[in-house]
């Protein structure tokens, strides 16, 4: 017996990669698969309006009228928090995941048999993350290609020893976040965050499989993450970004016109040395098998060069605004 289980993401992302998201998660087992545009997508509405089990919401302004008095909410976070928990009042499956289109369960039904197992007593557990890296000198031509470090947690004094020089702009080993995602119990009444249920909800790690985070996709999709980042406008409070990421963007800010600098820098965190993979290997924080995503019979364009046209056409008017020539 299995536990069922949904995904809900807001997204804007190249229509390729939102129906790869949906098509694995819903070929892996999920009975629900929870989908916000973001932004009016037709090329994504073609590819999945026939796919069973994906419940699509487009965020138009009827949307944002019935959720939040009218305004749409200027940060992509905000607006995430909004529609998870929207879903999370609609689930009809047994438990929520909250995640992002560049985030994939790697085992959906080892998943499913572990959260049948989950006392009842239980709420909240934990996917922990893996984040998808290049070996170096390896060119990528799938969206999917690499292998799959692990973020470091019992051997702190390691990361600068494996990462100099650019330990700093990293979280525990990873570019992006170390901390994975909330797997929470549906019909409970949480108010969901972007990691987890908001308050003190006590969590367990997953452990028969892991999510895999693509942060960037490719070299042109991780620069247009940090480049629509760094141009965000400043709002009051705390940054919202952790040390590492805000190192990134501060490095984005400072160098936008130094491509070389952007070059050695994607090298030092996106790739890894033939001695770092033996130092992660060593501590048991490498994941070697390869990922495909669960497609069905579904064909997509997955290869680099395409995903990129799409990205430069769809963020044009953007990358003219800030004069990038890259």
């Amino acid at each position: 017996m299995s536990a069922s289980w949904a995904v809900v993401a807001t997204v804007d992302e190249p229509a390729p990669l939102v129906a790869a998201f949906v098509a694995h998660h819903l070929n892996e087992g999920a009975r629900e698969v929870h989908l916000f545009l973001d932004k009016p997508d037709p090329e994504t509405v073609a590819l999945i309006r026939d796919m069973k089990g994906c419940k699509l919401t487009r965020c138009n302004k009827d949307h944002w009228a019935a959720h939040n008095n009218g305004t749409r909410p200027y940060l992509h976070t905000r607006r995430q928090i909004i529609n998870a928990n929207i879903a999370y009042a609609a689930c009809r499956a047994d438990w929520l995941v909250h995640c992002d289109a560049d985030e994939f369960i790697r085992d959906g039904r080892a998943m499913a048999a572990e959260l049948a197992e989950v006392p009842g007593a239980r709420d909240h557990l934990r996917l922990r993350v893996s984040e998808r890296v290049m070996l170096a000198g390896v060119a990528q031509r799938g969206l999917f290609d690499g292998v799959f470090r692990q973020p470091i947690v019992e051997e702190p004094r390691r990361l600068e020893a494996i990462y100099h020089p650019v330990e700093p702009f990293l979280d525990r080993g990873l570019t992006g976040h170390p901390n994975g995602k909330g797997v929470v119990r549906a019909g409970r009444g949480y108010k969901l965050n972007i990691h987890q249920p908001q308050g003190d909800v006590p969590s367990w790690p997953i452990m028969s499989t892991r999510l895999l985070h693509f942060d960037g996709l490719t070299e042109f999709h991780y620069l247009l993450k940090l480049l629509r980042r760094a141009h965000e406008k400043p709002l009051p409070g705390p940054p919202r970004h952790k040390s590492g990421r805000m190192a990134q963007l501060t490095a984005m800010k400072e160098h936008a016109g130094d491509p070389e600098f952007f070059r050695a820098l994607l090298v030092g965190l996106k790739t890894l040395r033939p001695d770092q993979m033996a130092a992660l290997m060593a501590l048991g924080l490498i994941e070697e098998a390869a990922f495909r995503p669960n497609l069905g019979g579904l064909t997509l364009d997955l290869g680099v060069a395409g995903f990129n046209a799409i990205l430069r056409a769809r963020q044009a008017e953007f990358l003219a605004s800030i004069g990038f020539e890259g």
